[in-house]
Order: structure tokens, then sequence, then C-alpha cells
């Protein structure tokens, strides 16, 4: 086995002072007209730990130090760019300062409704709505745009990711017996190493996953988690789709996104069915059963599994 380690491997443990307790005495200091809201129950996601205020609130706090600087890029570029946004996205309406035993500064914004997509994904029909989303998202990154470690790279600098991920997976099967179809992953992964390379950098949310999409009743409803938003290679949030949507549905994304943005990229569609393909296998080796669950899914819309 590969003694490599992707920096995509899992969420690390949260800093043991973030509680419901914590949280109430942080707007109790810091934003008191809040304080008296209602709490929701806290969710964790990879950076953040997340509890619902209110009605119109929510509460974000890194989990880890190394969050810290996402919860700022996530501020700062939400603020700047989020205004030309024609598609629902959260704000950040509060700053917090470290506190109460919380050593990070931390962020209220308003609740955006919805259901995540990473349990049930959206239906194909839903793809045209995605794809104007990410065409309108997709401005080209100034050079100083952050750069993303796992998403900002050229396609050949994952390959150590790849080959990781298959000698974990090599006798593995997915949560309902599926198993790899090698021929297929080695085609997908061979062709999109062969495709012509990306022109300029857009900006790009760079983890649009089906945990980040919302909808509701089935009609896409908004993108959240903006912390890792960077400059990358258009197909970095077009292959994210396949943990969103079914194959159909990514194809009419795509469609709607070249329509609109008109953009000459002759390698695009192999990229990102690369891009799709390192992540779904790589969260296929996680211990944490939602990514799990995408993985298998993306890899059965990709055509890189046969069911059991």
């Amino acid at each position: 086995m590969s003694a490599h380690r992707p920096l995509d491997s899992g969420p690390p443990q949260a800093h043991g002072s973030i509680s419901e307790d914590t949280v109430r005495a942080l707007l109790a200091a810091q934003h008191p007209d809040l304080a008296d809201l209602p709490l929701g129950e806290r969710f964790d996601g990879w950076d953040m730990a997340v509890f619902r205020l209110g009605e119109d609130y929510s509460v974000r706090l890194p989990r880890v130090e190394a969050a810290v600087g996402p919860l700022e890029t996530e501020t700062r570029l939400l603020a700047e760019l989020g205004p030309g946004w024609d598609f629902p996205h959260p704000q950040v309406v509060r700053a917090g300062e470290p506190g109460e035993g919380y050593p990070w500064p931390w962020r209220i914004v308003n609740w955006m409704p919805g259901d995540t997509t990473d349990l049930l994904p959206l239906p194909a029909d839903a793809g045209a709505a995605l794809g104007r989303a990410i065409a309108d998202l997709h401005q080209v990154a100034p050079g100083d745009a952050p750069y993303n470690p796992e998403q900002s790279l050229p396609l050949a600098e994952r390959q150590a990711d790849y080959d990781y991920s298959l000698g974990r997976l090599a006798d593995a099967r997915g949560p309902f017996g599926e198993t790899l179809r090698l021929d297929v992953v080695e085609r997908i992964w061979a062709e999109a190493l062969e495709a012509p390379d990306p022109g300029e950098a857009v900006w790009s949310h760079a983890d649009l996953h089906g945990s980040n999409v919302l909808a509701i009743g089935g009609v896409f409803a908004g993108i959240i988690d903006w912390g890792k938003m960077a400059a990358c290679d258009r197909a970095v949030d077009l292959g994210f789709l396949y943990t969103v949507l079914p194959r159909d549905g990514v194809i009419t994304a795509i469609n709607t996104y070249v329509e609109i943005t008109s953009v000459d990229d002759p390698g695009l569609e192999a990229r990102l069915h690369g891009v799709a393909l390192t992540k779904a296998l790589l969260w296929a080796t996680l211990d944490r059963p939602v990514n799990v669950g995408m993985a298998w899914r993306a890899l059965a819309e990709l055509g890189a599994s046969t069911p059991a």
C-alpha cells in the first residue's frame, strides 16, 4: 500500500471548547441582542461547527485552527463577490472574536433554508439551474486569488491520490455491494490526463459537493460553505456535480454552462470526469458514511462501478 497520505483524509477532531454553552456565552458577551434567540442542535462539517440561531441566523465556528483562514476567506469573498451572484448564498452578518474558552474568530451568517443533497441528490431537471449558478460564479480570477491545495492543482498532480485510492479500493465494495470497474476507471483517468489544458483559472467554490448544495422540494435552493473558494480550472466545480446530480443532470448543467459562458474548452468534459473520479475514489476510502455514499453514487453515474 502506498505511504502517500492525501490532504482530504477525513475531518479532524474539533476543539473541545465548542459546545452549546460556549456559543451562548459568546453571544451574551459579544452580541447580546441575539443571545436570547433559540439555539439549534450542533452540526459538524469538515471545517466548521454550525448551530442554527433563531429563525434567521446560524453560528459558524472553526473546528480546528486550520479552518480560521478559510473562515476569513469566506467572509472577505462573500462580501466582495457575493453581491454579483444571482443564486442563493449566505451572507456574513456579524463577526465574533475569541473568548469564553474558544480560541478563534467566528461568524454569524443568515440561515439558508433547504436540505443538503448529500443523502438525497437533486433530480436531473435541476441541472440547468446549477449550470447557470456555476456560470455566474466562474468569472476570471485575478493572479492574487487564493490557491486551494486540493483543487487548484493540475490534474497530473492528483496522480498520487489516484494511486493511493486504488490501492485501498482494489477489493472494496460500496455500501450496496458495488465494485469498481477498473477498466472504466483507468480509461476515465487516462482521458483526463490526455485532455487539453484549461485556459484561465476562474473563481470557484472548490468544494461543490452534495453537503454544500441545498434543495427545497427537489429544486436547487443555494450553495453554502465558501471557505475553500479559490482560483481553479472550470472542471473542478463541474466535476463535483456528480455528487449532486444524476449523469443526465450533470450533462444538462454542462450544456447550460457552456451555452451561457460560450467557453471554448475542448478538454473540459474529460477533465471534469477526472476531477469527479479522483474525488469519488478518495472519498470511498474514508470512514465517513455520508462521503462514502456520495463517492459510490458518483462512481455509478460515471459508469465506473458495477452493482452487486
